[in-house]
């Protein structure tokens, strides 16, 4: 059997990327310019230390996905304004300037888009680097993302990945192409998705050891602040004696994740004198999201 080619190990590597690309164009109905380098800046986030985030992204559903491509554009924006002398996102990026859906996925969180003030020649250098290398190469419209690999593709790179020396310099513009999202318009927050499966709508908790907290004091707790957001709240099963130290909170709707989490990897809740962590739930089985 033949050995793959370098072109098909780029894009067996980047399969996951692939697959993303495709359902942001496909499933969900955004401009595949856009999405190269809505893709290309999340893969800068990686190579800056905050790995599986594109993971995490794949294994969340549609609507979350587009807050968090909301996001992204919203940073690439403000990269595209302060290389025209403009020091904001502007006011259409309102809601997304603080970033709260992408830095529940951070190891160090951002604290709103004015972040990339001061660094905007290191970071374009590195979204520019993965959008040339990987993403004209992998983000490709034209086939479909359960076929084979293709035996050859219009751009020959070698292994590993580096810029074709005859691409031209891509100018980062986002604001040059036509957005379907409206940053203008109400954040969006369903009630209830009762299609998801309960693992896309949790939130894993943990408690103090020996101070738990009842499942119906979680219940009000969330609801009282966030409205009635839960669905149901599982606890850790223990022998007779013990006391559960986690458990995982199933919300109504996928939506409400990020604003529980409020922008952070982990949200630290005070409920009746007594401490409770959430976090994103995602068992190691799940990798996408179809």
């Amino acid at each position: 059997m033949a050995s793959l080619t370098a072109m098909e190990r780029l894009l067996l590597f980047h399969k996951l990327e692939r697959d993303l690309f495709h359902r942001l164009v496909h499933d969900l109905a955004q401009d595949p310019a856009v999405m190269r380098w809505v893709i290309a800046f999340w893969l800068w986030l990686e190579s800056t230390g905050h790995h599986d985030f594109i993971r995490r992204v794949a294994a969340l559903p549609g609507p979350v996905v587009l807050r968090f491509v909301d996001e992204a554009v919203a940073c690439l924006r403000c990269l595209a304004n302060l290389g025209q002398g403009t020091t904001t996102a502007g006011a259409e990026d309102g809601r997304n300037r603080y970033l709260p859906c992408t830095n529940a996925l951070l190891n160090d969180p951002i604290s709103n888009v004015s972040y990339f003030q001061g660094r905007r020649r290191e970071v374009l250098d590195g979204i520019k680097h993965q959008y040339r290398s990987i993403c004209l190469v992998v983000c490709d419209v034209g086939s479909s993302a359960t076929c084979g690999v293709p035996a050859a593709a219009p751009l020959m790179v070698s292994f590993p990945v580096h810029p074709a020396p005859r691409v031209a310099p891509l100018p980062l513009n986002p604001m040059a192409v036509s957005f379907t999202l409206n940053p203008m318009a109400s954040p969006w927050i369903p009630v209830r998705c009762s299609l998801l499966p309960d693992d896309y709508r949790s939130l894993f908790i943990t408690f103090s050891k020996g101070y738990p907290i009842s499942k119906e004091d979680i219940v009000a707790f969330f609801d009282s602040v966030f409205g009635p957001c839960v669905e149901m709240v599982m606890v850790e099963k223990v022998a007779p004696g013990q006391q559960p130290v986690y458990g995982r909170v199933i919300l109504r709707s996928a939506a409400m994740i990020p604003v529980v989490l409020n922008g952070r990897q982990t949200a630290k809740f005070m409920i009746k004198g007594r401490h409770l962590w959430a976090r994103i739930y995602i068992p190691a089985s799940r990798l996408s999201y179809p």
